[in-house]
């Protein structure tokens, strides 16, 4: 995760509430859109080892 990005955080914390509630689904929009949103100019990779 960009730490410096406080809308990557926010969208950490929604992921994890979501994966917490057992909707995968919602985690998985959520882990997208922290990827995609348009305040990075870099590519950031997907979080590795962290299913379940």
């Amino acid at each position: 995760m960009n730490d410096a990005c406080t809308q990557c955080r926010h969208y950490e914390a929604l992921r994890e509430l979501a994966k917490q509630a057992g909707d995968h689904s919602k985690a998985t929009d959520y882990e997208v859109l922290r990827r995609r949103h348009p305040a990075h100019t870099v590519y950031v990779p997907r979080q590795r080892g962290r299913r379940g």
